[in-house]
């Protein structure tokens, strides 16, 4: 098998494994400096740090998403035996080997839930609060002890996924040994089904719980779908970046990134299907417990945001991706790529951000974008740091042949 592996650079440029410490610091620094901004841009209506508790779990959340979307890639392409995907699968080992960093990055929203305040989660305020009696229904689920207990269920089933696959990946690079193949294909179902639980769950209470009286069944499907998009966005970017700095450049060819960009398409059609089900169910029903998430989202300037992801998340990605000719370059994939994270980051301040009393505003925009480049910082220092000395191909996978003969039709 070594014989057929093409003289390539696998591993990261010295300067780039260099950056790590760098950008780890740029963003605790930016983070800071994030707390500040929206500390002042605080109202009588709220204050200043309960807007910045929720810029920091939106773009908290932008981050984990990819690194989960890579998690599911990894299982899933096993599970199928997917041969096409070999030479840059292991990117996405390494993005979801990031998890238990982002174990240790969740304390501070976790610390929330146990400061008896509305920060973050208003159902931390307990039983003898003023809160509705539709969530005080619900505090025998939504409460600090039995959220952290179930988060550390979610995270366990992740790191336990993850680090079984990057391991094994790596034992591989060691021994050759085709066997562990099959045994990483043979757990790629039970733990497909784990991680749509752990994904579905972990959605509703880490997300969906700050507006603790509304629900929806299809909240996780929705965060799924985002995942997946975010993550072969940042994939086609990670791999075009490294190619420009001459790295994995016969490993990585045209055909690959075309169907990583149809992939990508794929998600922007899955993503805008299920936003709008979810819409539709609550504009037909009309129920006031249903309908309280969408009036937060139709007020204080929050409606335009709302209007320009329809545009900017569907509409002008559709268009723009489309074309077979669009995906086979590879530099135009690339920017389209970084649209496609940028308004990931619109979708999830979206999401996370509109509550009652907050208002979108420059200064809200400034601390929350600050604050999202504190966190990508972070996101690309533990990447860095990850990575190391590890190569960028597993160079023993049975199917990387395959993969590197890999071609595609029309």
């Amino acid at each position: 098998m070594a014989s057929n592996i093409p003289n390539d650079k696998l591993f990261l440029p010295p300067s780039w494994r260099g950056m790590a410490s760098v950008l780890m610091i740029a963003g605790l620094i930016c983070i800071m400096l994030s707390a500040a901004i929206c500390y002042l841009a605080g109202s009588s209506e709220v204050d200043g740090w309960t807007i910045f508790c929720h810029s920091y779990l939106a773009n908290y959340v932008f981050c984990l998403t990819i690194c989960l979307g890579a998690l599911f890639f990894v299982m899933v392409t096993h599970l199928v035996r997917a041969s096409w995907c070999a030479s840059f699968r292991r990117i996405a080992e390494l993005f979801a080997f990031t998890i238990p960093l982002w174990a240790i990055l969740f304390i501070p929203i976790l610390l929330t839930a146990y400061t008896k305040n509305d920060w973050l989660y208003p159902w931390a305020l307990g039983p003898d609060s003023d809160l509705p009696g539709i969530v005080k229904n619900k505090l025998d689920y939504l409460n600090p002890l039995w959220f952290t207990i179930r988060v550390a269920i979610y995270f366990a089933v992740w790191i336990f996924a993850a680090r079984f696959y990057f391991t094994m990946s790596r034992k591989q690079d060691e021994t050759g040994d085709s066997e562990i193949t099959l045994k990483l294909q043979k757990w790629a179902g039970p733990m497909i089904m784990l991680f749509a639980l752990s994904v579905n769950f972990g959605a509703f209470d880490i997300v969906m719980s700050t507006d603790p009286a509304w629900f929806s069944t299809i909240y996780g499907v929705y965060i799924f779908a985002a995942s997946m998009l975010s993550f072969f966005a940042t994939t086609i970017l990670s791999c075009y970046l490294l190619q420009r700095n001459g790295r994995i450049e016969k490993f990585v060819n045209t055909e690959h990134f075309q169907d990583m960009s149809k992939f990508q398409f794929g998600f922007i059609v899955f993503w805008s299907y299920i936003a709008f089900s979810q819409f539709l169910l609550y504009w037909y029903g009309n129920l006031p417990e249903e309908t309280t998430w969408y009036m937060h989202r139709g007020e204080h300037g929050w409606l335009e945001l709302g209007f320009v992801l329809i545009a900017l998340h569907f509409v002008v990605p559709f268009l723009g991706t489309m074309s077979r000719h669009i995906r086979r370059r590879k530099a135009i994939m690339a920017g389209w790529a970084c649209f496609i994270l940028f308004v990931h980051a619109l979708d999830m301040l979206f999401l996370v951000m509109p509550y009652e009393g907050i208002h979108l505003s420059f200064s809200l925009l400034l601390g929350h974008f600050v604050c999202w480049a504190g966190m990508f910082c972070l996101f690309v220092s533990i990447v860095l740091m990850r990575v190391g000395d590890t190569p960028l191909v597993a160079v023993k996978d049975p199917w990387l042949s395959e993969s590197l003969a890999y071609e595609v039709g029309p």
